[in-house]
Formats: structure tokens, C-alpha cells, sequence
């Protein structure tokens, strides 16, 4: 089997999953209430979201027949439309739910005011959120949280909570999962997630793993895979250099396995211009 035909394979398991996911949300009732199933069926769908994503990347990367790459792109687009519908549905219901959520905590609220501020205060962390799921990103995921919500005095402790949850995925997901919504549990949870995803090793560790991790590119013309590749170990270079991890301490180590994610030929065309440059020097 080639490597296209492995890809496709690989995305129409994903595609199938969608499909699955997709009939869930149309067969959800007009009295679903469960806050936490809404939020994982969401995180759900965007995670296989981000994965399908990535299956058509390199499915367009190896179409070299333009009438192949339209039919690719329309198949596509079929499937962004009905993910964008289902996420729509499954947003409107969180809505909902926390427009009730608001209104049992505050009753003296009248209705047009409890679905401004819950219509308002749910835009935010959808649109400006990065969701979190347990890797190196977590001052960033913080730092955004804590401006749009944490900060944020019109929603209460409660609220915050809820938007807290539908914001993690699995692992970090699970830190918070068991908490009940109240304010000493949020406080609580936030300073659980402070502890083991704040912490300066764990953090260098998560990014030392994702250079450890990268996909490898084996084509020389696959100039779109290998300037990923690029930008993705330049980024995680330059968030150990932030950390004050010099590429002295573990360049000898990691510099091996990066040229392995290279194809052949640019590795031989490396090796050729080092020992060319070390007998200049000679």
C-alpha cells in the first residue's frame, strides 16, 4: 500500500467517527442538560476536527492532478459543513444551559439580561481560548483564560467554573472532571492545574517531546511538509530558549534524531557541506 493510499485510509476512519459524532448531536433532545456531556461531545468533534485536518493537509501535499485536487477539496468541504453545523447546534445548547445556570444563580436578573451576558460571556472563550489538553501550552492557555474569564466580574465563580471545563480535554480534562461546580471547587481546581502543568520541568519536558516526536518528511519536493517541519522545531527551539535551555545542553543528543526526520538526500547534502567547511577551517 503507498503512502496515499494509507493517508486516505487513515482519514476515512476519521471521516467515519465524524459522521458518528455528527448524527449524535442531531438526535440530542430539546431538554439535554448535562453541561459536561455537551462539552466533551464538542471537544469531540474539534478534536477530530484538527485531526482530519491534518489527513487532508497531506492528501492535497501528494495530489499532483488538478481535477483530483478540486474533487479533493469539494469532499472537504462537505465534511467542514457538517462539523460547522454540528458545533453550531452543540453551542447554542451550552447557551442555553448556562443562560438557566445563570438565571438559578442570580433570579433577580430579568430574562433580556441573563441572555445578553451569557450570549456575551460565551463568545469569549470560544473565539479567543486556546483549548487546553495537558502539553506545554498551559501559560498561554492561562494567560488568555485569565484575561476572558478569570478577570472578568460580571460572571461568578460558578460560571467561571463551567467555562473552565468546557475548555479542557483530556489529560487535563481529568484533573477537574470529579469536582462539583461551586466556587471553592474552582479556586481548588485552578491551583491543581497551576501545580502540575505551571511547573517550569514539566513544561521544558513537554517541549524536549515534541521535537522528540516530529513526523518525519522523506520527500525532498514536499517543500510545504518540510517548512512545517522547519517552523515546528524552530518554535519549540525558541520556547526553551525563553525556559533559559541552551542548545548546548542538548543539541549533541537531539541533533541526530532531527536529521533523521530529513530526507536522504538533504541529509548527504548536509554532511557533504560540514566536512567541506571543517577542511576550510583545517
Amino acid at each position: 500500500m503507498d503512502k496515499m493510499s494509507k493517508v486516505i485510509e487513515k482519514r476515512s476512519s476519521v471521516r467515519s467517527s465524524i459522521t458518528k459524532l455528527v448524527k449524535r448531536v442531531q438526535a440530542l433532545g430539546e431538554e439535554t442538560e448535562d453541561l459536561n456531556s455537551l462539552s466533551e461531545l464538542l471537544e469531540l468533534i474539534e478534536t477530530k476536527e484538527e485531526i482530519l485536518k491534518k489527513y487532508d493537509s497531506e492528501v492535497e501535499d501528494l495530489i499532483t492532478d488538478p481535477e483530483k485536487f478540486k474533487v479533493e477539496l469539494k469532499g472537504s468541504e462537505e465534511y467542514d459543513d457538517k462539523i460547522l453545523s454540528a458545533k453550531i447546534k452543540l453551542k447554542s445548547k451550552l447557551k442555553t444551559f448556562t443562560e438557566k445556570t445563570v438565571q438559578e444563580s442570580h433570579p433577580s436578573l430579568n430574562k433580556s439580561n441573563i441572555s445578553e451576558n451569557a450570549a456575551s460571556a460565551l463568545k469569549l472563550p470560544k473565539l479567543e481560548i486556546p483549548r487546553f489538553s495537558g502539553d506545554s501550552n498551559f501559560m498561554e492557555f492561562f494567560g488568555c483564560f485569565d484575561s476572558a474569564i478569570g478577570s472578568n466580574d460580571s460572571l461568578s465563580k460558578i460560571e467561571k467554573f463551567q467555562y473552565l471545563k468546557s475548555l479542557l480535554s483530556p489529560p487535563a480534562y481529568n484533573v477537574v472532571a470529579g469536582f462539583e461546580l461551586n466556587e471553592k471547587n474552582y479556586d481548588s481546581c485552578l491551583e491543581l492545574l497551576k501545580q502540575r502543568y505551571g511547573r517550569t520541568d514539566f513544561i521544558i519536558n513537554s517541549y524536549m517531546s515534541k521535537l522528540l516526536n516530529l513526523e518525519p518528511v522523506r520527500n525532498s519536493s514536499h517543500v510545504k511538509s518540510l517548512r512545517r517541519l522547519y517552523d515546528e522545531i524552530e518554535v519549540n527551539i525558541r520556547n526553551l530558549r525563553a525556559l533559559n535551555v541552551t542548545e548546548g545542553s542538548y543539541g549533541h543528543l537531539l541533533n541526530p534524531l532531527l536529521l533523521k526526520l530529513l530526507p536522504q538526500d538533504l541529509v548527504l547534502d548536509f554532511h557533504r557541506k560540514r566536512r567541506f567547511r571543517f577542511k576550510s577551517v583545517k
